[in-house]
């Protein structure tokens, strides 16, 4: 084995050794951010679901008037 094989195969053990492989590194900053917690996605929806049921309103009093 030549010192360039050895040496990438030792850090390949090392970051083995820490985890680097292991870790779900796609989601790893996921609910740092206030829109990705289930509170602010539940509270986007009843704001919008008060905002449709206002232009519901609107419109059925314009259509009596």
């Amino acid at each position: 084995m030549s010192r360039k094989t050895s040496a990438r195969s030792s850090s390949i053990m090392t970051n083995v050794k820490n985890g680097v492989y292991v870790r779900m590194q796609k989601f790893a900053n996921y609910g740092s951010v206030v829109e990705d917690s289930i509170y602010a996605q539940q509270r986007e929806a009843e704001r919008r679901l008060k905002e449709i049921q206002a232009q519901r309103e609107i419109r059925m009093r314009s259509s009596r008037a």
